[in-house]
């Protein structure tokens, strides 16, 4: 048996990327490292949106280091929630955060408000651009389920604008999994 998924992202804020080193891969910290997310020009406030319905899986603040990428109050959802634990999962990321307004567990529907954008935990970087404000997004495409609980797993960070404004499909094989019979 199989099921398919259709995931259809769409931009979780209205304000464009910050050309000026907000792009997937753009160079960090003299070259020793590259940015692994989209960073859109919003101001102090702007709605921010689920990008696609999901589960949320963490959402609090993420704190770093002046070397290290903080990101602040932050946001991420699940998308792919309802298949097994060691089958592809695809998250979204949402940071630097001036309000949460979804927590652990929730269910949130593509479009519905899940905050406003800030500069919580934003780096020196940001503020030699002036660009202190702004909506830090990322995709993490993980071959398997990601616990959020425990520290701060990896994953594969993905170019965002791959999955914004298409389709991504995936397949998932459930002949392994056994139904559970009530009698």
């Amino acid at each position: 048996m199989k099921k398919t998924i259709k995931l259809y992202f769409k931009k979780p804020v209205d304000a464009e990327v910050n050309m000026d080193g907000g792009q997937f891969n753009a160079s960090r910290d003299n070259g020793r490292r590259s940015h692994q997310g989209l960073d859109f020009s919003a101001p102090l406030g702007k709605p921010v949106y689920a990008s696609e319905d999901g589960i949320v899986v963490y959402s609090g603040t993420r704190e770093g280091s002046t070397t290290m990428t903080n990101y602040g109050d932050t946001i991420v959802i699940d998308h792919t929630h309802d298949v097994p634990k060691n089958e592809r999962h695809i998250y979204t990321l949402y940071a630097h955060l001036d309000k949460r307004s979804a927590y652990r567990g929730q269910k949130v529907s593509k479009g519905g408000n899940i905050g406003v954008s800030g500069n919580s935990g934003t780096m020196a970087y940001y503020k030699k651009l002036n660009q202190s404000y702004h909506l830090h997004f990322e995709v993490i495409d993980s071959p398997t389920e990601m616990d959020w609980s425990y520290g701060w797993p990896s994953g594969t960070r993905k170019n965002p604008t791959d999955y914004l404004g298409g389709v991504t499909t995936i397949e998932y094989d459930l002949s392994g999994m056994v139904e559970k019979s009530v009698h």
